[in-house]
């Protein structure tokens, strides 16, 4: 049995790639990843895919313990013959594994061996064969003498990049740690890495130390993996810091008895003016975005992802899941038996902790494509972000086998159709081609889709109706009203939506529908806000406004964060019916809608 031991510190989807592409090897190992105290989703990411594999083992360290630590802490979980020591940003073939174990075994004095690494684009990554980095080698560089005296041993620098391939496996000074297949035997006697090293210069450590011991470094030119560089995201500054002190124990450690101590005085005091040279620009740089060459490794891992994912039939993506509907869906899903893979923008919710282990909440914007590629496969989506960001998308949702689709529009699909306001006619316009154009699309691809319109959803405080009315009357105690505020209402709850998605999923009489979704009670605007006094424990208090005093009220208000989007048109629809019957969604699939509890 070999062991994988992988490293993670926010390493997002790239630790799924890895960890996928090593199940998917032609021979048997297990797979430790000793995660430095991560704050992105690449655990909850991994978990969604390979959460139940029995062959993966998560260590999770309470705080970042750097690259040998991790690696050392890793080591008390791995048995067997061979350890390979693997970065989180590489993806292997499936026969790499194979032919490493194959090649160590007929050499029997190699104590590791190192392979072939490539970047994205295909070129040989510097670094993954290269000699020692000795104080002279270092200098012979920073001069750039090895251009002064091209094929002068004497000014060669440490990096073989470049260099012609050998054809058969080589003996070479040093490897990279990105990818160590190392005996154990041989790790045995030489001993753990040094923990000095938080973050580079480790793995040369562990070569000089291991030709010390008297093991041979293998390089096999004929195995090839797949490494981008950087996939943690640590800040730029914090890892050229450890690089530098890294190198300068380095230098200490293994030659302060080889070279004048003024020429590693020298040296040491170059290494220090060279990060501080650095320094300012390193802690201007700021990363936009994803990393270039993530979107080609999400390209060229999509397959491995897809054949890695499990039970899709159970499995249900649900979009803007942190919204007052996805608090009430998502651990109504998982009591049902749903693997649920909850998206938003930013970080997970504080109550995700209160909710079953079945739901996974990863970071996604669904108006990115590779973003989605990254997802583990479904069946399902239930989406509760806005439905006008979601038909662009279908084609790739399809991709990771979504065949049914749950979308909230929203009844202001009618009522803002006739609105005096132009920027309402807009909305309501928008809503409607977004649900035509998810109808096409979902036709196109074979996927089943059911439109909900909710009006006046209420339930959490996250509404932006329900809610500021009643903020408004905590506030000031009183509450404008424009006329009689006649209008008819018919609030619904956030939980009554969510129960209706868990009707209407699996529900053949529910596919290829939109419906109006509405509460279980008709009342008048003025009875509405009644009943928010009432829920308040504040005696009903109402004043009413003429029509020009309104509109200058709401004119100041609007200048309010909270209230920028009230206009005149909300104070005429105080006097406008606006209910939508819900019997088609009751006759469908048995919607049962509460009466209004604020």
């Amino acid at each position: 049995m070999i062991t994988a031991i992988i490293v993670n510190y926010n390493s997002g989807a790239l630790l799924t790639a890895c960890v996928t592409s090593l199940f998917a090897s032609s021979c048997p190992l297990n797979i430790v990843v000793s995660d430095n105290a991560s704050t992105d989703d690449s655990l909850e990411r991994l978990q969604a895919f390979h959460g139940n594999d029995e062959r993966l083992r998560i260590v999770r360290n309470g705080v970042n313990l750097g690259f040998s630590g991790g690696c050392n802490r890793g080591l008390a979980y791995a048995g067997g013959e061979y350890v390979l020591f693997i970065n989180p940003d590489c993806v292997v073939q499936p026969d790499t594994i194979e032919r490493m174990r194959s090649i160590m075994e007929s050499h029997p004095e190699a104590g590791m061996a190192g392979c072939l690494i490539r970047n994205v684009d295909g070129s040989e990554q510097i670094g993954c064969r290269r000699y020692v980095p000795t104080p002279w080698r270092s200098l012979v560089r920073v001069l750039r003498l090895d251009r002064l005296f091209p094929g002068d041993a004497r000014f060669r620098t440490f990096n073989m990049a470049g260099t012609p391939l050998p054809n058969k496996p080589e003996l070479i000074e040093a490897l990279s740690g990105a990818f160590m297949f190392v005996r154990r035997s041989a790790l045995v006697r030489v001993g753990l890495l040094d923990e000095y090293y938080f973050l580079h210069c480790e793995d040369l450590d562990w070569c000089m130390r291991f030709r010390q011991a008297g093991y041979t470094i293998l390089f096999v030119p004929d195995v090839e993996i797949t490494h981008l560089k950087g996939g943690s995201q640590a800040p730029p500054l914090f890892v050229e810091w450890h690089k530098h002190k890294g190198m300068a124990r380095f230098y200490q450690k293994f030659f302060r008895h080889e070279y004048p101590w003024v020429l590693m005085l020298l040296v040491i005091a170059a290494v220090w003016a060279r990060i501080a040279l650095m320094a300012p620009y390193l802690f201007l740089r700021r990363d936009q975005g994803m990393h270039p060459d993530m979107r080609t490794v999400f390209d060229q891992c999509a397959p491995l992802w897809r054949a890695g994912s499990s039970g899709i039939a159970r499995t249900v993506i649900v979009s803007g899941a942190t919204s007052q509907i996805g608090r009430f869906l998502l651990p109504l899903l998982a009591r049902q038996g749903y693997r649920v893979i909850a998206l938003s923008r930013d970080a997970a919710p504080d109550w995700k902790a209160n909710h079953a282990e079945e739901i996974f909440w990863l970071k996604t914007d669904i108006r990115d494509a590779y973003a989605l590629s990254a997802l583990p496969s479904a069946h399902c989506l239930i989406h509760l972000a806005p439905l006008t960001i979601l038909p662009p998308q279908i084609e790739t949702f399809a991709g990771i086998g979504i065949r049914r689709i749950i979308a909230f529009s929203s009844s202001s699909r009618h009522s803002k159709a006739v609105s005096p306001i132009s920027s309402e006619r807009t909305f309501a316009m928008r809503l409607a081609a977004a649900e035509e154009e998810l109808a096409g699309y979902c036709k196109q691809q074979g996927i089943r889709w059911t439109v909900f319109r909710p009006t006046l959803i209420y339930g959490l405080g996250m509404d932006r109706n329900v809610t500021l009315i009643s903020r408004m009357i905590g506030a000031v105690g009183v509450f404008p009203l424009f006329g009689k505020a006649s209008g008819l209402r018919q609030p619904v709850h956030a939980a009554d939506l969510a129960s209706a998605c868990i009707a209407a999923l699996d529900n053949p009489q529910s596919f290829d529908k939109a419906y109006d979704l509405s509460g279980g009670e008709i009342l008048t605007y003025r009875a509405m806000v009644g009943r928010i006094f009432e829920s308040l424990h504040h005696k009903p208090r109402f004043v009413t406004i003429p029509m020009a005093l309104f509109r200058a009220a709401i004119s100041m208000l609007s200048l309010v964060p909270r209230y920028r989007d009230f206009n005149i048109a909300m104070a005429q629809r105080m006097n406008e019916d606006l209910v939508y019957a819900h019997d088609e969604a009751t006759h469908d699939f048995g919607f049962q809608p509460k009466k209004f509890t604020p």
